[in-house]
This record gives C-alpha cells, structure tokens and sequence, in this order.
C-alpha cells in the first residue's frame, strides 16, 4: 500500500512544479524594472510642470495596458502633487476616459487601441503619455524613450495646445520638441 501512496503524494508537487515553469516567464514580465521606475518617478514629477485648464483637488491617472510599470505607476496612488491628490486606476481602452481621467498612461497595447484611446481623447484636457514609439507623432502628448541608458521625454506642442494643457517652460527645455 505504501507503493502506492507515494505516487499520488508526488502529483501536486510534480504540478506545481511544472506550473512554475510555465508562469516564471509570465511573472518576469510584468516586474518592474529599474527602468519603471524612473519612468514612474518621471510621470509623478510632470504632474507638478502641467496645468489643467480647470483646478482639481485629485489627478486621476488612468493606466492601459500591463507590464512592470504598474506596479510603479500604483505606488504614487494618494501621493500629492502641488496640494492635489494622485489617484491611479487601470483602465480598458474602451472606458470613457474623458470624464474618468486628468492623465492617461499607455504602455503595452496594440497600435490600434493606441489610435482609439488618443482620438477618443483628441481636443480633451487629458495629458497622454506613453512609452511606445512614435506617441508623440501619433498624437500623443509626452513620449518617454531611452537614449543610452537614460529616459528622456518628448513632448509634441500641438497635441499640448489641442488639449488645452499648459506645460511649464522650465519643462519645455528640457523636453525634445515634437509638433
């Protein structure tokens, strides 16, 4: 009888351990990296540099899409900016982020949900910003890319002047200019 226990004992740790082969890559690539977090740390100080057409007492930051920098990104939820107060939310791409959200942050979605969030928010007092290539020339409104091992930004002053924000000077300068 002991024969034949020990073959059903090892069948959960047998799974578990081929279920975590199969969900290391899935886990590694959604933790943050050093890189999130500069990215995240760069979306909480660009709230102290824009202004929105009207004052606030909360900045709802919408998250679309998944990846390591959410985890970033939630960690300044309640944080505050310029005495108001950041709330950060996943949402779909679908939801009605006009009237849900002050900034949105894309990272990891399709081209075409890209194109649907950015026209849908087109002529809107929403900051946009992103990591994928190209934002800025797609619409967006601030781009964070790497150059060597640093993250810059690109800011694109018609999707700026479109939207009806207004973006500190001191921060201009140090942006790339897209337009």
């Amino acid at each position: 009888m002991l024969i034949f226990k020990r073959p059903i004992l090892l069948r959960p740790l047998l799974a578990l351990a081929f279920a975590s082969v199969f969900w290391a890559p899935i886990s590694a690539a959604n933790e943050a990296t050093k890189e999130d977090k500069v990215k995240a740390a760069i979306v909480f100080k660009l709230t102290k540099f824009i202004t929105w057409p009207a004052k606030k007492q909360t900045l709802a930051l919408c998250v679309i899409g998944s990846g390591g920098i959410n985890s970033e990104l939630a960690k300044i939820n309640h944080k505050f900016s310029m005495g108001r107060r950041i709330s950060v939310t996943h949402k779909a791409p679908a939801a009605p982020l006009d009237k849900l959200c002050d900034m949105v942050y894309v990272h990891n979605i399709n081209n075409i949900d890209v194109a649907t969030v950015l026209k849908k928010l087109q002529k809107k007092p929403v900051l946009t910003i992103s990591d994928n290539d190209d934002f800025a020339f797609q619409g967006g409104i601030i781009e964070l890319f790497r150059t060597g091992s640093k993250i810059r930004f690109a800011i694109s002053k018609g999707s700026t002047r479109n939207a009806g924000l207004s973006i500190s000077p001191q921060l201009m300068k140090l942006a790339k200019i897209v337009d």
